[in-house]
């Protein structure tokens, strides 16, 4: 920092004069309102107020707001001030520059100097990224500097950033994304390569579609061609009654089906039947002990009876079970008989040979 540029800011009284000389102007006609006006000046000298007690960043944004309702040279030097005193570099070196474009007035002309002096000082201290593509002619190419898209006319030129951390993307319709993060240090000049790859086609689940030529139905002109075989054979035409296969008569009936309806019915049956030699044998059992027992009236006899009486009772539920698979038996067989005899008495399709080809009759 040098005495001059501290100078220039330990006078604030100065630039408000200046300020207030520079806004109270006479607005040319299409521009600000008398009432932007007011409201720019007073927002330029919260800011100066701002930046005497060093608090820079309320200062940077009273000037930028300042700007925005009302153009004035002084407050381009002043944001350039405050935006250098934050770290916009970049940022102050425009502004800066900007209040150099300016025409000279009386007013502002001391700060000329010590504008220049700051973008002298600032141009070496900014420092630039360069970007390479690869490939370098890819269409549709976005290229972001912390989230800042490149204009496509500015890629082939170093790009002025601030010291410090940046991300660098790259993305392009049909690649995937290029990503790279680097940090920068005040004058210096970065390459950045960024190589974009395709991405992997998705593989296609549809078959190709049949050419116009395969789909088209045949034109009208075109007449079917003229079969040299026999006409059709009347069905007044028999022959001998053999299969066309070589089979006996009847080949080409439909096969019978198989019958799995006596599934269960069986199967209550053998369990049934189970149940029942089961009980049975535990009857017989309990009879022997009871025989064997010393008392008819010990516990050991009274133990024998009870599991006489239980066999009695399995060999019962057995007995039961057996009758009703029976019973199912019974009354699933019915329908069943009566439905084979309705297909043995539909007549089965028949194929003939005859003098004039094969004759089918039902």
């Amino acid at each position: 920092m040098t005495l001059r540029r501290t100078r220039a800011r330990a006078r604030p009284l100065a630039l408000l004069v200046v300020a207030a000389a520079l806004l109270a102007a006479p607005a040319p006609a299409g521009a600000q309102s008398a009432a932007d006006v007011a409201v720019a000046r007073e927002m330029f000298i919260e800011g100066s107020e701002l930046a005497r007690q060093g608090r820079w960043e309320q200062a940077r944004e009273r000037y930028e707001r300042s700007l925005e309702l009302k153009r004035a040279p002084i407050t381009l030097y002043s944001l350039g001030v405050a935006q250098q005193q934050t770290g916009q570099l970049v940022e102050a070196l425009e502004s800066f520059r900007a209040f150099l474009a300016e025409p000279s007035a009386p007013a502002t002309k001391e700060y000329e100097p010590l504008a220049r002096q700051a973008v002298q000082e600032l141009e070496r201290r900014v420092a630039e990224i360069e970007l390479r593509m690869s490939p370098a002619d890819v269409a549709g190419l976005t290229v972001k500097i912390d989230g800042v898209a490149v204009p496509a006319a500015a890629l082939d030129r170093p790009r002025p950033v601030n010291p410090g951390h940046h991300e660098v993307t790259a993305t392009a319709p049909g690649h995937r994304e290029a990503r790279r993060n680097l940090s920068t240090a005040p004058g210096s000049r970065t390459v950045v390569l960024l190589s974009l790859e395709r991405e992997a086609a998705a593989p296609s689940s549809s078959r190709a579609a049949p050419s116009p030529a395969s789909a088209a139905p045949p034109s009208s002109s075109t007449k079917p061609p003229r079969s040299s075989a026999a006409p059709p054979p009347s069905s007044a035409a028999r022959g001998p009654r053999t299969s066309a296969l070589g089979g006996p008569p009847g080949a080409l009936g439909p096969a019978p089906e198989a019958d799995g309806g006596h599934a269960v019915p069986i199967a209550l049956l053998a369990g049934g039947l189970t149940t029942f030699t089961a009980g049975v044998v535990l009857g017989l059992f309990g009879v022997a002990s009871a025989s064997d027992a010393a008392t008819r009236d010990g516990d050991e006899a009274d133990a024998a009876r009870a599991q006489a009486l239980a066999g009695d009772i399995v060999a019962g539920a057995g007995l039961a079970v057996a009758g009703a698979g029976v019973l199912v038996l019974l009354l699933d067989d019915g329908p069943a008989r009566a439905a084979a005899g309705a297909r043995r008495a539909q007549p089965a399709p028949r194929a003939a040979v005859g003098p004039r080809g094969v004759t089918v009759r039902f």
